[in-house]
């Protein structure tokens, strides 16, 4: 019998992937689990296994291009039904079995409130023209709903948005991906009122972000009263033109440029503030010299600030840790595992951000080994999507860089970011009255105002520059 291989969800945000290399041809024997294709998406490179076993009888993407998730990908015949069953297919069949359970028996009463739909989430996305408002064609019992307002005003309240939802269409049809599906549920958005702009009329997330911005948008006028409300909101959010000069050019963007392109603009959604504090890291530095040469010989590698400086985070993520959190609209999210996440730059190419999982367990020595390690398999290309996950606070060390201030962006899902700038020497008055040269160091937090007060980013702050210029100073390596 065929079995139809597709493009597997690699990640929460991963909505797409690039075809790396083939490792089998057509008429090539698979064993099931057999490594199969190489694919490249904005975060890892990964090779997808064989579900079962059988023999390649056709590949439908070739080399090189970028495809959606749920892309039927090869074609296999094998003879093992059983094995073809059991493999992990792209959720049609429950789809089916649950389209028709919930409400054909009887239609939704506008007393009750909305049911969550976890299907529009797990569903493989069907085909879908550019109107996202036709009702499927089961079930037959279902009764019409009409067509929601094309109009990306805001919702009246939580409790109505749950009762659109309860009397919509079945959204199953709709062409969209888990991730794009959640980010719309997260927002209260009814993503049947999304005109998709992908393939076949698919809902990209930067369709989802596109409608968040214009109904922000149309917020904001009509509280201002600047222009009535409707006719703003039938002018979609349009990008400043761009002005054309001779001797440009056009560079295509990377999935990683699209991919922080993306996440940018979900991040900036959450209302930023930053703060920023002077750290005298000369008696740090000095300590440094100590112990750097014993920790060379051990490890093969330097002991850098940045172990330091990550040390000193999580010692303060300890003693303020409602920065250690999460907002959602259920309310905070208070993290019992400390997960940091560590901003690593790779030039033109971008940035990624790998997580040191559990970091308030490690030493100095342990701190350093693992921003070694993610540092080094990142610039290699050889993270995996586990080593991008569960990050509960990020560092950035722009030190290297050059830079003395900056306004780092926090992260979707975090509540905040510190960056550590530069360390330079510079003429400071001490306590003392007296003038003198001393190492210096700012350190900048950026965070979500809705999660963390100024106080409470000025506590961080000062919890991590006092364990940096009176802890750290002696702090055992090991």
């Amino acid at each position: 019998m065929a079995f139809e291989l597709k493009m597997p969800k690699l990640g929460e945000s991963v909505t797409e992937g690039t075809i790396g290399k083939w490792l089998k041809q057509p008429g090539d024997k698979v064993n099931k689990y057999d490594l199969l294709v190489e694919v490249q998406t904005d975060k890892v490179n990964t090779e997808i296994p064989s579900p079962v076993a059988g023999t390649l009888k056709e590949v439908k993407v070739e080399e090189g291009q970028t495809v959606p998730i749920g892309t039927l990908l090869a074609v296999f015949d094998t003879a093992d039904g059983e094995a073809a069953a059991s493999a992990p297919q792209p959720s049609a069949a429950p789809q089916q079995q649950q389209a028709p359970a919930p409400v054909a028996a009887q239609p939704p009463k506008p007393s009750q409130p909305g049911v969550p739909q976890p299907s529009t989430g797990l569903g493989s996305p069907a085909g879908r023209g550019p109107s996202a408002v036709e009702p499927p064609s089961t079930p037959p019992a279902r009764p019409a709903a009409p067509p929601p307002p094309q109009s990306p005003s805001p919702r009246p309240a939580p409790a109505a948005a749950a009762t659109a939802t309860a009397e919509r269409p079945d959204l199953s049809d709709i062409r969209a991906t888990p991730a794009v599906r959640k980010l719309a549920s997260e927002q209260g958005i009814d993503i049947s009122q999304i005109d998709g702009t992908g393939l076949g009329g698919r809902v990209s997330r930067k369709d989802v972000e596109d409608f968040i911005a214009q109904r922000q948008s149309s917020q904001q006028q009509a509280a201002a009263r600047v222009v009535p409300a409707q006719p703003q909101s039938q002018a979609p959010a349009r990008q400043a033109p761009v002005p054309s000069l001779a001797g440009d050019q056009l560079v295509p963007l990377s999935q990683m440029r699209r991919a922080i392109a993306n996440n940018m603009v979900q991040a900036w959604t959450a209302p930023h503030a930053h703060a920023v504090m002077e750290v005298d890291m000369t008696d740090l530095m000095r300590y440094r010299e100590r112990v750097r040469g014993e920790f060379q010989e051990r490890e093969g590698f330097d002991l850098s600030p940045a172990a330091f400086i990550a040390k000193a985070v999580v010692e303060a993520l300890r003693t303020v840790p409602s920065v250690n959190s999460s907002w959602t609209d259920q309310g905070l999210i208070r993290h019992r595992e400390l997960n940091l996440g560590y901003a690593v730059a790779l030039g033109e190419d971008g940035l990624i951000v790998p997580v040191i999982k559990d970091a308030d367990g490690k030493s100095l020595a342990g701190l350093m080994r693992s921003i070694r390690d993610v540092v080094d398999r990142a610039k290699a290309r050889r993270l995996t999507l586990d080593d991008l996950s569960g990050g509960t606070f990020t560092l950035n060390n722009t030190g290297p860089l050059g830079t003395i201030v900056s306004s780092p962006i926090v992260p979707p899902g975090q509540a905040a970011i510190l960056s550590s700038e530069s360390i330079r020497k510079r003429l400071v008055v001490t306590d003392e009255d007296a003038i003198a040269i001393r190492q210096m160091m700012n350190i900048v937090i950026g965070f979500d105002h809705r999660v963390v007060d100024g106080s409470t980013a000025a506590r961080f702050l000062t919890a991590v520059r006092d364990w940096l210029q009176t802890v750290g100073t002696s702090v055992p390596v090991y």
